[in-house]
């Protein structure tokens, strides 16, 4: 009798650090999600031979976003969106985006998002609150006489971009390997990642999930990307990698069904690529899909 009883002692020892660990590390993780390191460069469009100069917007809840507009057309303007963890200065996706669509004389607004490069804001909240900030930038270059306004976005960037077109009207939306599940892609993510951290992270994720959720203020439920896109009628440019590894190919097919209830006009483009990769190896192709769609859109 004693033995059993040490065993079970034991056990629940055992099952207390165990649950305690699984707390402590969704909890930091969670707070990690939504502060994600600041990624900052120093090259400028000037750089690629473009006219630009510094553009900030404030956000409706007084948050500053900095970047840079690039100088083109006085009606046709294209803001360029960055994902998780990364920024203006991102040059495997934002570097070429902007250097195509500036020498093509697009006038290109590229911001750091809430939490992200130089732009303020203590977190990110993984596209929903973004979406709120670009459907008033939008507002904001109509008022500035821009009559053709497009979304561009990458990974996060591009569920920013397929909720904020689902909230107002734009010209075109281009969406290059946005999350359809935000809970998909983010065990995905946490699948990355071996060894006695990667089996917690595992264990936790539910924990991870349910706090995240709170600490940004935003339901799990609002980073589903199917409904936004039965409400998108602009023309919309789908880019799906096929090596992906945070986002299938039958989720991006998926939400391919749901734009074309709504859309205008509804490209997809399969590319055979991993994550946001596209623009590294098949930069040719990429440019003339890209150029040619907007000139169809806008």
């Amino acid at each position: 009798m004693g033995v059993l009883v040490l065993l079970v002692s034991i056990l629940v020892g055992v099952l207390l650090v165990l649950a305690f660990a699984l707390v402590a590390v969704a909890s930091a993780a969670s707070r990690r999600l939504l502060r994600p390191p600041r990624r900052v460069s120093n090259w400028t469009p000037r750089d690629l031979g473009l006219d630009y100069e510094p553009f900030n917007f404030t956000t409706r809840d007084g948050v500053t976003l900095k970047g840079w507009l690039v100088k083109g057309s006085r009606e046709k303007a294209v803001v360029v969106i960055h994902g998780y963890t990364s920024s203006k200065w991102d040059e495997d996706y934002m570097k070429p985006a902007i250097e195509v669509l500036g020498r093509a004389g697009y006038t290109v607004v590229a911001l750091d998002m809430r939490a992200h490069g130089e732009s303020g804001g203590d977190i990110t909240t993984l596209g929903y609150r973004e979406s709120e900030d670009v459907v008033d930038l939008v507002s904001y270059l109509r008022g500035m006489g821009f009559k053709k306004v497009a979304l561009y976005g990458f990974s996060m960037g591009g569920a920013v971009s397929l909720m904020a077109a689902s909230k107002t009207s734009v010209d075109a939306v281009v969406l290059d390997s946005p999350y359809v599940d935000i809970r998909s892609s983010g065990r995905r993510w946490i699948s990355r990642v071996r060894g006695p951290l990667g089996a917690l992270l595992r264990l936790s994720y539910p924990l991870i999930v349910l706090m995240t959720s709170r600490r940004a203020g935003v339901p799990v439920s609002k980073l589903v990307m199917y409904e936004y896109a039965r409400k998108v009628g602009a023309p919309v440019l789908l880019v799906a990698p096929s090596r992906d590894d945070l986002i299938s190919v039958e989720e991006y097919r998926s939400l391919a069904s749901r734009l074309s209830e709504a859309t205008k006009a509804l490209e997809l483009w399969v590319v055979d690529t991993g994550h946001v990769g596209a623009w590294r190896s098949h930069r040719a192709e990429y440019e003339k899909r890209l150029l040619a769609f907007l000139e169809r859109s806008m």
